[in-house]
């Protein structure tokens, strides 16, 4: 017996027998048939495809531009570390961002700071996570008491 590999979505024919003013390509090999709807409900959804068709070539050409700029970013820090290195010198660049690819942390450079990779956001993070889980478990504390002894 085969394993599924998920291309088996991919397999489905398409409706071949709906005439192309009455359907809409989605992908490759996707159709939504679009027989019982008028002209102007039809150009409707031809238009809203039309419209997220732009968004996603949108949103795709800002993350190549993002990608872009944090590899310019990123060859940038690592050329300014080797330039120190050569120079004997010493030095940590530590760069974060965000942008529609996510947040990208990074720390560059010859110290042992940089290479332990560790950001330093100066922000306590770790210190607000410790007191919310001790209110966390103070409350569970608490409400298993007032239950207990109700039915």
């Amino acid at each position: 017996m085969s394993e599924a590999t998920g291309r088996e979505l991919q397999s489905v024919e398409p409706v071949s027998n709906v005439p192309a003013e009455r359907a809409l390509n989605l992908a490759q090999n996707d159709l939504i048939d679009l027989s019982g709807m008028n002209d102007a409900q039809i150009a409707d959804i031809k238009r809203q495809h039309a419209n997220g068709m732009v968004a996603v070539q949108v949103k795709a050409a800002e993350m190549k531009l993002d990608v872009t700029a944090l590899d310019a970013a990123l060859s940038s820090f690592t050329d300014q570390t080797a330039k120190a290195t050569q120079a004997g010198a010493h030095a940590t660049i530590q760069h974060s961002q965000s942008s529609s690819i996510g947040k990208t942390e990074v720390v560059i450079g010859n110290t042992d700071r940089a290479a332990a990779g560790k950001i330093n956001t100066g922000t306590g993070g770790h210190m607000r996570t410790l007191i919310v889980v001790g209110v966390v478990s103070v409350a569970v504390v608490i409400l298993v008491g007032l239950f207990r002894g109700h039915p």
